[in-house]
């Protein structure tokens, strides 16, 4: 059964509008074609995996601001991710966010994402990003692209700046699940990354390592490697907003217990932290832990 009510995304800027999405023009600007209906779910199966669960707790300057359940599921073919954000308490005085989404993808002999399929749902969203669906297949150049009528692109995404690009949940498991490269260090990784509408690099590069202590049932506590984020965008966005985003991102991750590592599983994620002026924000994760197929489950930290 499809996720979504049917809908199409709408092929107009702020300002002047863009040829129709079913043109030639529209083909040499965008990497996406516009599909009236949605897929609705994965068209592949990943087969049977471990899953590895848990709840990254929100705070900044103390105040706890929300949660983030995540689920991510991998096995020898893929990987799927199950998301949910909620804001709570002194977040809600500046929004009332919440979103849905979820993520699969299949993987080639090297763990890199091929094929990517994301499912995305902002409930009170304000950048127009309320539903999107976005699918790619292995060889394509093009992305499938539902969103409701009020999604509206902003600057052209090319297939040239589109190349190799996954979804952001697929970030994630590229950033903080796969191995990296003979002699490589984890946190040497750079992922391009394609929401629908705008094109992002996330880059990490090494900044140590780091004991997490964390009060409270269930906290991860441990050694953990920690690597430093930046984004930087690459199109899609308006002209007065092509400025990288300020301050400062760590995401901290684990080696996955020797019995569950494979070739496209090595690390999992334990804490995400950022700052930027004097302001602190963190992510923590509660029982972290990984879930085998017959109801096993091997806590982390």
């Amino acid at each position: 059964m499809p996720l979504l009510a049917l809908g199409q995304a709408s092929a107009t800027d702020s300002g002047a509008p863009f040829p129709d999405t079913d043109s030639e023009a529209w083909k040499a600007l965008f990497a996406v074609d516009v599909a009236e209906v949605p897929l609705g779910q994965a068209p592949f199966d990943i087969g049977n995996g471990v899953r590895f669960e848990t709840a990254l707790i929100g705070h900044v300057a103390g105040f706890n601001v929300g949660y983030i359940n995540l689920g991510v599921t991998v096995t020898d073919r893929g990987y799927r991710v199950d998301y949910k954000m909620v804001q709570q308490g002194v977040a809600r005085w500046f929004s009332d966010g919440q979103a849905e989404a979820v993520a699969a993808g299949l993987f080639d002999d090297q763990a890199n994402i091929t094929t990517s399929y994301y499912l995305n749902h902002d409930y009170d969203g304000d950048d127009e990003q309320q539903r999107t669906e976005l699918y790619h297949e292995a060889g394509s150049r093009r992305y499938h692209l539902w969103a409701l009528p009020e999604y509206t692109f902003r600057q052209a995404v090319s297939e040239e700046e589109a190349l190799g690009a996954v979804d952001p949940l697929a970030a994630i498991v590229a950033l903080t699940f796969t191995p990296t490269g003979e002699g490589q260090h984890p946190c040497d990784r750079s992922v391009p990354v394609l929401d629908g509408k705008r094109r992002f690099d996330l880059v990490m590069v090494p900044d140590g390592t780091e004991k997490i202590r964390q009060r409270g049932p269930g906290r991860f506590e441990g050694q953990a490697i920690k690597c430093k984020l930046e984004q930087r965008k690459v199109a899609g966005y308006k002209e007065n907003n092509r400025g990288d985003i300020e301050g400062d991102i760590w995401v901290y991750f684990v080696e996955v217990p020797e019995k569950f590592r494979t070739p496209v599983l090595r690390y999992a994620p334990v804490r995400i932290s950022g700052r930027q002026g004097i302001l602190g924000a963190s992510l923590h994760a509660k029982r972290p832990r990984f879930i085998e197929a017959d109801g096993s489950v091997t806590p982390i930290g």
